[in-house]
């Protein structure tokens, strides 16, 4: 499972902060989120910045672009910007937030996912991001994890599965694992919290209000989820794909680079503290045990304000 961060934990900083954070962090990769300025231009300076500092970029967001993520008349030059990052296998494509203003609705979606198919070819695989729930624009299409899986696996993508997305959507971050399965790519690893009086209630129960950005994005052990036992999960399952940890400036409650910076290496030593303490049990043998009583992953978030 490499583990590497997304450069939009560090909005405000250059390109070459988030570089050399990952390279003194060790991590051996990134993930580009791509915005329009970036689109603009180019990839030539963020491959030779990658290369300078010995990094692969193994995946490339599209998010940030915002509706220009679901133009068709991008797709060739989405494509080629990823053909022109060293190392970058995944393109994480968001679902639409609003179906309204998304062009030919769900069937132009569908011919989107094609042309992404085509022009990336065998470079890359075409991920899809789930979407957050609990907003105030009517559900879509995509929303529900059945509808979901049935475009990724008839079109032959993969996932990139957010955890505070999916918890903010009422689902159990875990469930879908199995479902997914191999075609499981990248993980946006983020914590979610619920709003004050809403301890212990599932996040279905934030509507009408609908879920707000500073819920999303958390840094792990800032919310509900009980990411450490995720992280072991993953690991039982033999999980080979990616871990990127997506944390964002409002969920994060920090504006201040210095301080996004000491809460992304938190978050790393988080990730790296429960995958390297942890050991699947072996066939016939007994469990070894890390933890001392009361602090076990599965209750780790138990007892934590909102």
């Amino acid at each position: 499972m490499p583990l590497q961060f997304s450069t939009a934990c560090l909005p405000r900083s250059p390109l070459r902060t988030s570089f050399a954070t990952a390279r003194g962090l060790h991590l051996g990769g990134i993930e580009l989120a791509l915005t329009p300025l970036l689109l603009r231009r180019g990839p030539e300076r963020i491959a030779r910045l990658a290369e300078r500092h010995e990094l692969a970029i193994r995946s490339l967001d599209l998010s940030p672009l915002g509706e220009l993520a679901h133009d068709p008349a991008l797709v060739p030059r989405l494509a080629a910007f990823a053909a022109a990052l060293p190392g970058c296998g995944v393109v994480a494509l968001p679902t639409p937030r609003d179906w309204g203003v998304t062009p030919g609705g769900l069937n132009g979606f569908l011919a989107l996912l094609g042309a992404h198919g085509d022009a990336l070819g065998d470079r890359a695989t075409l991920t899809l991001i789930n979407p957050p729930g609990g907003t105030n624009t009517p559900p879509g299409p995509l929303d529900r994890f059945p509808q979901l899986r049935r475009v990724v696996e008839e079109w032959d993508l993969g996932y990139t599965f957010d955890t505070s997305h999916a918890a903010s959507a009422g689902w159990v971050i875990t469930e879908p694992l199995p479902s997914m399965g191999a075609r499981l790519r990248n993980i946006h690893l983020n914590d979610f919290r619920q709003p004050p009086g809403l301890d212990g209630r599932g996040p279905a129960t934030l509507l009408p209000a609908g879920v707000r950005a500073w819920q999303l994005g958390r840094a792990p052990g800032e919310g509900v989820l009980p990411l450490r036992a995720f992280l072991r999960a993953l690991r039982r399952r033999e999980y080979d794909g990616l871990i990127t940890l997506n944390l964002r400036e409002v969920g994060a409650r920090s504006w201040w680079p210095p301080s996004l910076g000491a809460r992304l290496i938190a978050a790393t030593g988080f990730c790296r503290a429960a995958l390297d303490t942890y050991h699947p049990r072996q066939p016939g043998g007994a469990r070894p045990t890390f933890e001392t009583p009361g602090t076990s992953a599965e209750t780790e978030n138990e007892g934590r304000r909102a």
